[in-house]
């Protein structure tokens, strides 16, 4: 699966026009022991203003050396995806570090995986060694950072094939050349996000990113070094996953070749493929739950830090009573309508999204009454008036015939600081750590405001504060800095 997808345009912009910058809303119901039973999040909007990022180097396992561009470079600057199930190098990466694609009945090996609008072809590498070490704007090499040393690196993985896109990436995609570390750099391991400093992204004097880290299960918090090599920060709240494998989904020719390395992705929910397959799972998750106009759906939604935006399929907007009007999806003037009267759904918009592979479509979204993730504590988390697009996503198992079409997608924008679609305005997100625990299968939360609780402590005494402000307020922020827009 490799649904990395970002919206067409320039390949880079600049946020030169003013910002209103808000504080998102938390209102806490309270239990009577004091730990916040249901909790309510305002001011989402339809795109994040940052995704996470990762350093990457690759070496050959032949020679243990890294490998280098003709000009010295060899640290790569990814994404962080768990959308996506490989690791999937841009065309101007593998040609230019010297990679080999490898060869099967003396011609190319093509793997076709899943993506948006469908399936995308990719070559496929001989086996390669990847390492990856954290990052911050101090590394951020788009806007001047300093990579981090070699001896940074760990966390090696392989030899492993990965991705390669075929084609140069166009010059109209705002991306540019966009390199993905999906899931297999993940797989046993508890990601950790520091999305504090995002929500200090208008502030041209000190701007700030996502800063992430990849560590060991067991690696102790270190708050002594809260900025710079937390360890493995205690949430407040959990919020259970399952983890789902679509390689059946996937082709590789010729016959019988190799595919690149693949690793399950995570859901908030059951499994999908489970269900795919005739199966049952115990002790599933409890889904994503959407309310719209007095009518709700829950679902099984991928939750995806590759995702600037998230969606719904059709399947789940026709059960709260929204469809397109017909004709129109997939066109580049997509309108949703209300299923009983036909009528145009308010305040809508439009993203064109482009997939890693190369394929695009135009959906359009609306604002959802309410979304909610249930807590392993009991808190219901729910984010009222939900920005959410509407786009299938659709597998095909290529043995049988039969179609998956994921019910939803949690994109960043719940998570990080997030936009309008024209930019023109900007709220604070509404958490400051975010943790994927794989083995443990769990989505990990804390606060935006709120302390990280201590290591042993798994709740948020609010002590009876109902209302939290995550900002001072409005404010109008002059922003100039370039940013990499995906979704």
């Amino acid at each position: 699966m490799a649904t990395h997808c970002a919206p067409h345009g320039n390949s880079t912009f600049q946020l030169a026009w003013f910002l209103t910058l808000a504080a998102a809303g938390v209102v806490a119901t309270l239990a009577p022991s004091g730990v916040a039973r249901a909790m309510d999040i305002s001011g989402v909007l339809p795109v994040a203003m940052d995704q996470p990022q990762i350093n990457a180097i690759i070496t050959n396992p032949t020679t243990g050396k890294v490998l280098t561009t003709s000009g010295g470079y060899s640290v790569i600057q990814a994404y962080l995806d768990t959308g996506t199930s490989s690791i999937v190098l841009s065309h101007s990466t593998w040609t230019g570090l010297g990679i080999t694609p490898s060869t099967s009945d003396g011609q190319n090996v093509v793997f076709n995986d899943v993506a948006i609008g469908g399936t995308a072809p990719f070559y496929v590498s001989t086996g390669y060694e990847i390492s990856t070490a954290p990052f911050s704007v101090n590394t951020d090499q788009t806007i001047g950072g300093t990579p981090p040393p070699i001896s940074a690196f760990g966390n090696a993985i392989g030899p492993a094939q990965m991705e390669l896109t075929e084609q140069p990436s166009p010059t109209s995609s705002l991306t540019g050349a966009t390199d993905i570390m999906g899931m297999p750099v993940m797989d046993g391991k508890v990601t950790v996000l520091d999305l504090g400093p995002a929500n200090n992204f208008a502030n041209v004097n000190n701007p700030g990113e996502t800063q992430t880290y990849i560590y060991t299960p067991g690696t102790p918090y270190n708050p002594s070094q809260i900025n710079t090599n937390p360890g493995i920060v205690p949430t407040t709240y959990q919020v259970g996953l399952s983890y789902a494998s679509f390689q059946q989904f996937t082709t590789a020719t010729p016959a019988g070749a190799a595919g690149p390395i693949y690793a399950p992705n995570p859901f908030v929910g059951p499994n999908p493929v489970t269900a795919f397959n005739g199966q049952t799972q115990t002790n599933a998750p409890p889904g994503v739950t959407i309310g719209f106009n007095g009518a709700s759906a829950t679902g099984s939604f991928l939750l995806d830090t590759g995702a600037q935006a998230s969606f719904i399929s059709q399947a789940m907007a026709s059960q709260i009573g929204v469809q397109y009007e017909a004709g129109t999806y997939g066109t580049s003037n997509p309108v949703l309508v209300y299923t009983a009267s036909g009528k145009v759904v308010p305040n809508q918009f439009a993203i064109p999204l482009g997939g890693a592979g190369g394929t695009s479509l135009t959906a359009a979204g609306f604002y959802l009454s309410s979304l909610s993730l249930q807590t392993r504590q009991g808190t219901t988390i729910t984010f009222e008036n939900a920005p959410v697009e509407v786009v299938d996503v659709t597998v095909t198992d290529p043995t049988t015939g039969k179609m998956l079409t994921l019910a939803g997608d949690l994109g960043m924008n719940f998570f990080e600081p997030s936009g309008t679609v024209n930019l023109s305005q900007a709220n604070a997100g509404a958490f400051s750590w975010m943790t994927i625990d794989q083995p443990n299968s769990e989505l990990g939360l804390v606060l935006a405001g709120s302390p990280v609780p201590e290591p042993a402590s798994w709740f948020l005494l609010l002590g009876g504060v109902g209302l939290l402000a995550l900002a001072t307020g409005p404010r109008r922020l002059l922003a100039t800095r370039p940013r990499r827009l995906s979704c």
